[in-house]
């Protein structure tokens, strides 16, 4: 073995210098080398996951491993980046449940802009007694200063919907826990049985990674912090908990009628295991979507080539992921 190539391995198996999850099961990079930065347009996105300590119960158990695991990672104050979504709400919960003190932090727009997405946040915090701060935030003038693009160009986002997120991250003292890192998981038709033949049109099941969304771990990077970018793959036993769902099972099996992807059935799986209350799907740009009209074509020009896609097999995942 050369000099050169002891010294390449070394930056391949090296860490970022923060834990972005639990002891960095989850590797994100480029031809095989982690955590570092796209060196080429034609450069392979690259995922990598660890294996779990335990098969956890259910997937409500493997959550309040995960805020476990989170408490245990630092003695930081703990703030939930929370939109009132339910994926930010079933991270809150998990903590409620845990026993683990947490607080919340809510980006409010300018004009109330996004009131009909944190009006549930709200709500969820004074009614459960949780401590929680307002981050207000002129998204209008965010995106007009070039603030917005300062974070795309950091974190070479392509998505613009990504950036608030990021400055509210910078806006707690403490340590910032998005819920974000959700098991995606897409069906595709098996092109090598032809068709008319024994299984013709049968599903193969993936799990997608989507490379902009490593954009939020980047910017942890950039700014030496520790944080948590993606609650739900933190641990991988939550991820294997939530892949070992009788729903998902059943989906990744065809037994879901005309299912395509998991989204239908996700919010039927965190109602099995948390207390959520119904509400519309919003991501908060309902009412300014212009603003992403208007910055996604520069984010495409400058960082088009981070949007990249690795897909892992069902299967192949459960056993990476197996204790």
């Amino acid at each position: 073995m050369s000099a050169r190539t002891a010294a390449e391995l070394r930056r391949r198996d090296s860490g970022p210098g923060l834990e972005l999850s639990h002891r960095n099961h989850f590797r994100f990079g480029y031809d095989g080398r982690w955590f570092g930065e796209r060196p080429s347009p034609f450069a392979s996105w690259d995922v990598g996951y660890g294996r779990a300590a335990h098969v956890p119960v259910d997937w409500r158990a493997a959550c309040l491993d995960t805020a476990r695991l989170v408490r245990a990672a630092t003695e930081l104050d703990l703030w939930v980046l929370f939109s009132g979504g339910l994926d930010s709400e079933v991270v809150l919960q998990a903590f409620l449940f845990a026993g683990i003190p947490v607080r919340a932090a809510i980006t409010r727009f300018a004009g109330d802009l996004n009131r009909h997405d944190i009006g549930y946040a709200i709500k969820f915090c004074e009614t459960h007694q949780i401590g929680y701060r307002l981050l207000d935030l002129d998204i209008e003038r965010f995106v007009a200063s070039g603030e917005a693009m300062d974070y795309a160009a950091r974190t070479q986002c392509v998505q613009p919907q990504l950036l608030h997120t990021m400055w509210a991250m910078d806006q707690v003292d403490g340590y910032p826990i998005l819920g974000s890192g959700e098991c995606y998981l897409e069906r595709r038709v098996d092109e090598s049985i032809a068709p008319g033949r024994p299984g013709s049109g049968a599903g193969i099941w993936e799990m997608l990674e989507k490379e902009r969304i490593a954009s939020w771990y980047r910017h942890l990077l950039a700014r030496e912090r520790p944080g948590c970018a993606g609650f739900f793959q933190f641990d991988p036993g939550n991820m294997l908990a939530f892949l070992r769902d009788r729903l998902v099972v059943a989906l990744c099996n065809d037994r879901i009628a005309g299912a395509k992807d998991s989204s239908a059935i996700k919010p039927v799986i965190y109602r099995q295991h948390f207390l959520l209350e119904p509400r519309p799907k919003f991501h908060g740009f309902e009412n300014v979507m212009w603003l992403d009209d208007e910055l996604r074509p520069a984010l495409q020009r400058a960082f088009g080539a981070h949007n990249a896609i690795a897909r892992t097999h069902y299967v192949q995942l459960l056993q990476d992921l197996a204790p």
